[in-house]
């Protein structure tokens, strides 16, 4: 064993986020001391169990043993920490979050403060990204997506829904006119995601208010994971793009874009907060969710 079990968690906690200076900014503690920690573990077991570079860190064939044989440690002493804050009734310790850049950039981070004022005890770790992560192997207690839902692996938790529409820039329906029918579509210039991809080309599923969607063909001209990245383009009248009409209320009041086919809605875009079914949810997870979905209330969303 360790001199100091200290030591062995910020050992763990630098593996886990890949870099001495991410580790000390989780740990709110100087990068020195978690540098003195590694170095004092190495010491005690006489063993090397980092490679140091200036790019990035390797574990050594010990470090990959120890992490293997300590890695449930930390999880470990979170899970008791967390009975402890259940019989409390103050949910605490640290929560791991990961969702999308730019929705979370937008809709969640204005509430992060308000989440934190009024769970103090609770910490957050949070994880941007596109890329769908494997909760067990990425250690992340919950996930918010947008969209499908994954494998029933997961549980799904509903936290609000945003409806979509079509939207362009005056200046390029002037330009190229406005269509007619969402068939016309595939005739003008598009900004589309990726996961709107079928077969061979792409397609956006629209319908109008009591009848079912079909699929109706477009041809992108910019193709992207995030709808951020396609603001500026569709501002600056490069063609028509299906978004989020919470998130582009800002643009409407500002007559920088205007609505397209205003009869047609798109898919509305689900919410969910996920987590593994053979988890029992933390307090903290439960008052993350319970406090983002009271936030996300009708008004804001629309079901």
């Amino acid at each position: 064993m360790t001199r100091d079990l200290n030591d062995t968690l910020v050992f763990l906690r630098v593996v886990h986020d890949g870099s001495f200076t991410a580790a000390a900014a989780a740990l709110r503690i100087p990068k020195t001391t978690v540098s003195r920690r590694v170095r004092e573990l190495e010491t005690h077991l006489g063993a090397r169990l980092l490679h140091r570079t200036t790019r990035k860190l390797r574990l050594t064939e010990a470090g990959a043993a120890y992490v293997e044989r300590c890695g449930g440690i930390a999880k470990q002493l979170e899970e008791a920490e967390d009975a402890v804050h259940r019989i409390r009734g103050t949910p605490g310790g640290w929560l791991r979050v990961t969702l999308p850049f730019s929705f979370g950039a937008t809709w969640i981070s204005p509430l992060i403060a308000g989440f934190c004022s009024q769970y103090p005890d609770v910490r957050l770790d949070i994880l941007a990204t596109h890329v769908p992560l494997d909760l067990y192997e990425a250690e992340i207690d919950v996930a918010l997506r947008l969209g499908s839902l994954p494998d029933s692996s997961l549980v799904a938790r509903r936290l609000g829904s945003f409806s979509t529409s079509l939207y362009a820039s005056a200046a390029y329906i002037e330009q190229s006119g406005a269509p007619q029918t969402p068939s016309d579509l595939r005739h003008y210039a598009t900004l589309t995601l990726h996961q709107a991809r079928i077969d061979n080309g792409y397609a956006w599923p629209l319908r109008i208010a009591g009848r079912k969607p079909r699929l109706y063909p477009v041809d992108p001209v910019i193709v992207a994971s995030d709808p951020a990245l396609l603001l500026d383009a569709v501002r600056a009248g490069k063609g028509i793009t299906l978004a989020m009409d919470a998130s582009m209320a800002p643009e409407l009041g500002a007559r920088r874009l205007t609505k397209v086919l205003p009869e047609w809605i798109g898919p509305p875009q689900d919410l969910n907060a996920l987590y593994p079914r053979d988890r029992t949810p933390s307090a903290k997870l439960e008052a993350f969710v319970r406090y983002l979905k009271a936030q996300l209330r009708p008004g804001k969303t629309t079901g």
